[in-house]
């Protein structure tokens, strides 16, 4: 198999280079390419966020799940991009496993295996020592340091069930005691990785944080364990923090204020983007999503981080390439100020 840059093995000196341009983005088909990495090559990132349904494998069979990722690696513009550009994976449900997937999936330990091998994990890498697949890792030199928390929202997440409400059938709501997404031990590790120095933190979680209103997946299907994440970034005062997500098959950037109900000290915002290859996802209501970042196009995402102050400056870009114009919904966070829209 075609090795592919890992930020873990990446060439001598580039963890001391400061990191000021990140590509996000999730759900992709190599069957269905258009181009997608091509354009995102273009824009000469530094390190590219793979956000989960890296493959579509929906799958009990390894062989099937192995091929689908010899196809993503053998896709040309992607095999020439994952030369060039460090790939920094995290899986969702249907490179996990199946649709909506959870710790019930009994494949995992296999499924967890092809995810290191097709990125080309290093076997003495920390995530391949332990049960999931999430990491971290921080780049950059002191002052202008980058930390990468890669979630891992499959592995331990409990089963979900549906229930009939109204027309349709939806999630319902757990809140039992031992209801969980990350799980005990994962928890513990996101405890310590919020304790290491950084300058800015980019918490990639394959489904919304933020959003609540939606009826699919999301991790207020799970309120305390939504609770339990935001009331950890409150008090382990992390610093300058923002939130990446994909699944939706659509983009969009949500927004939780400063002493609100959850009473944060800053602003905290999350941008989704889904749809490398398909999106469309209807435009579903939400009082949290800033005006003007819905889109349902095919999309990525850019962070692009200016060190010129005593903390970053950061723009978030939603990038829509269609027919050959790309459209850009953008959104400023000044972390020397309370982070506003600009």
């Amino acid at each position: 198999m075609k090795k592919l840059l890992f930020l873990a093995i990446i060439l001598p000196g580039f963890a001391q280079e400061p990191i000021t341009r990140i590509a996000c983005g999730s759900c992709y088909k190599p069957e269905r390419d258009n181009g997608i990495f091509r354009a995102i090559a273009a824009e000469k990132p530094q390190a590219f966020l793979f956000m989960g349904d890296n493959i579509y494998a929906d799958t009990n069979d390894p062989k099937i799940m192995k091929e689908k990722y010899r196809l993503l690696n053998a896709q040309p513009d992607y095999a020439v991009f994952s030369k060039t550009v460090p790939i920094i994976p995290i899986w969702d449900d249907h490179d996990y496993g199946f649709n909506d997937a959870g710790r019930e999936y009994k494949m995992k330990e296999a499924s967890a295996q092809l995810f290191f091998e097709a990125f080309n994990f290093p076997t003495q890498h920390e995530a391949t020592k332990t049960p999931g697949v999430y990491h971290s890792q921080i780049l950059g030199p002191q002052g202008k340091r980058v930390q990468f928390i890669m979630l891992d929202t499959r592995y331990f997440r409990s089963p979900l069930k549906k229930i009939k409400k109204g027309k349709r059938k939806v999630y319902q709501i757990e809140k039992g005691p031992d209801a969980t997404i990350l799980g005990k031990a994962q928890w513990q590790w996101l405890k310590e990785q919020l304790r290491k120095a950084a300058e800015l933190r980019i918490i990639v979680s394959s489904i919304q944080i933020i959003n609540t209103e939606h009826r699919f997946e999301k991790w207020s299907n799970f309120p305390n364990e939504r609770t339990k994440l935001l009331k950890l970034l409150k008090d382990s005062s992390p610093g300058p923090t923002i939130l990446l997500s994909g699944d939706r098959h659509l983009a969009e950037i949500c927004r939780i204020r400063a002493n609100g109900t959850e009473k944060l000290p800053v602003d905290l915002y999350e941008m989704t983007c889904s749809g490398m290859t398909h999106a469309g996802a209807p435009n579903d209501p939400s009082h949290l999503r800033v005006p003007g970042t819905y889109s349902r196009d095919l999309n990525y995402g850019l962070i692009d981080i200016n060190w010129g102050k005593k903390k970053p400056k950061v723009t978030l870009s939603v990038k829509t390439p269609k027919l050959d114009v790309t459209t850009n919904s953008v959104t400023v966070l000044d972390f020397n100020e309370h982070p506003k829209i600009k």
